[in-house]
């Protein structure tokens, strides 16, 4: 059975979204975005004309993901805390790829997806509101929780090991696991 047209935007977009990451946009070619999904080169203009289509792709992946992780720590968490235990969770999880090549968030600026910093504080700061803070402490700790993880995640880029980031995980775990309103 022939693959559907949306599963190949897909697996461009997913192709598009590895190569960001590990190669940067601007070193990024129509070529390569081929090869790495396994199509025609031909076939990738039909659905990125542009490098500007190609990062609105790599964008509107990004916001699929996130959306679908949000939704994924709903669905799998009684409350507000063990969400955002299991979103710190993934960061561990990830670690092998965020060594690698960074955070999706930090993929998504620099692919100018601005907003998926806000959209994922946005989240974190309902969370928070969820167990009882007023709306700016958890606009405040919704910063303070992202700026350590993804702080973390870079630091532990940059060192070539998992520690730092592990160890601003089972911080920042603790943290949540006691903040009272």
């Amino acid at each position: 059975m022939p693959r559907s047209a949306s599963d190949k935007r897909e697996r461009l977009t997913a192709a598009a979204i590895r190569l960001a990451r590990t190669q940067g946009l601007d070193a990024t070619t129509i070529a390569d975005i081929a090869a790495e999904a396994g199509v025609p080169s031909g076939s990738v203009y039909y659905y990125f004309k542009t490098k500007d289509d190609v990062a609105a792709g790599i964008a509107d992946g990004i916001r699929e993901a996130l959306a679908a992780q949000a939704a994924e720590h709903a669905d799998t968490s009684a409350d507000a805390r063990a969400a955002l235990t299991a979103f710190l969770t993934s960061y561990v999880d990830e670690s092998d790829a965020i060594l690698d090549h960074g955070t999706v968030l930090a993929t998504a600026a620099r692919v100018g997806f601005s907003s998926a910093h806000e959209q994922a504080l946005e989240w974190i700061a309902q969370q928070f509101e969820d167990l009882g803070f007023a709306s700016s402490a958890a606009t405040a700790r919704a910063q303070h929780l992202l700026a350590g993880v993804e702080g973390g995640a870079a630091l532990a880029s940059a060192l070539a090991t998992a520690t730092p980031l592990e160890r601003e995980v089972a911080h920042l775990t603790r943290w949540v696991a006691n903040a009272k309103p």
